[in-house]
């Protein structure tokens, strides 16, 4: 399973009712690539790097709220999680940039639009893009809290609307860095709201109205679709930021 938030079920919950949590937030570190992602790389080519909050925030990771090796199982979720922060917040910076013009025909830019957003207008096109803006910003070190598979289940990480948080549980760990940060930019999407006005949850990747791949999206499949599915901000900025698509639906549901 993968980061639904399925909001009835987790609300009736006992276990969610009594370990909600107050309001919080978190950040991240990155490799891969380039340890930097693509705009601090530009910025450090430029020699502006070493003042950039980025670069300052790899010296150290923060720690995040209830991210204990007693909790997560793990003896660096902290470092981890803040490393999925910061390439999630790559993602979404590419994104955002991509966004802001027609890309080439032909292009890896025009590819990822289609695949993911089904050839969006214009307009649609500035929707997403200030939704990305909301997105980053719920990508606050604050935001996120560790849970137990006791409170997880299946669930690699989901968003709970009584605290208004990013779960993060231990399945998430078992994913590469890649699929890491789309799972966080999926649950900022649930935060701010993408799908709020719809009753049940969006297909993921991987499923018929989304297939993984090089698959074509199926007729009938929108961009007014897929501007309410969390999972479409994830692939289509991780797309952006590799220039090529994961091929992955990252995770078995």
């Amino acid at each position: 399973m993968r980061l639904e938030h399925h909001r009835e079920s987790l609300l009736r919950s006992p276990v969610a009712t009594s370990q909600r949590a107050a309001h919080d937030r978190p950040p991240s570190v990155r490799y891969a690539r380039s340890s930097l992602g693509n705009q601090a790389m530009q910025r450090l080519l430029m020699g502006t790097a070493q003042n950039t909050p980025d670069l300052q925030r790899q010296n150290a990771a923060p720690s995040y709220r209830d991210c204990t090796q007693n909790i997560t199982g793990i003896s660096d979720a902290n470092e981890k999680l803040e490393a999925a922060r910061i390439r999630a917040r790559d993602f979404v910076d590419v994104a955002i940039a991509a966004l802001g013009k027609t890309p080439a025909s032909g292009s890896s830019a025009a590819t990822a639009l289609a695949r993911h957003f089904i050839n969006p207008t214009a307009t649609q096109r500035e929707t997403i893009r200030e939704n990305y803006r909301q997105i980053l910003h719920a990508l606050h070190v604050t935001n996120f809290i560790c849970n137990t598979a006791g409170m997880c289940g299946q669930f690699q990480a989901f968003w709970l609307p009584d605290d208004d948080l990013l779960h993060v549980c231990p399945r998430f760990w078992r994913l590469d860095r890649t699929c890491q940060a789309i799972v966080l930019i999926h649950e900022a999407a649930h935060d701010i709201g993408v799908d709020a006005g719809l009753t049940g949850h969006p297909m993921n990747r991987g499923t018929a109205t989304y297939p993984a791949g090089n698959d074509p999206p199926p007729d009938g499949e929108t961009a007014a679709n897929r501007i309410v599915n969390p999972d479409a901000y994830g692939f289509y900025g991780a797309h952006i930021w590799r220039e090529t698509d994961t091929g992955s639906r990252c995770g078995d549901r």
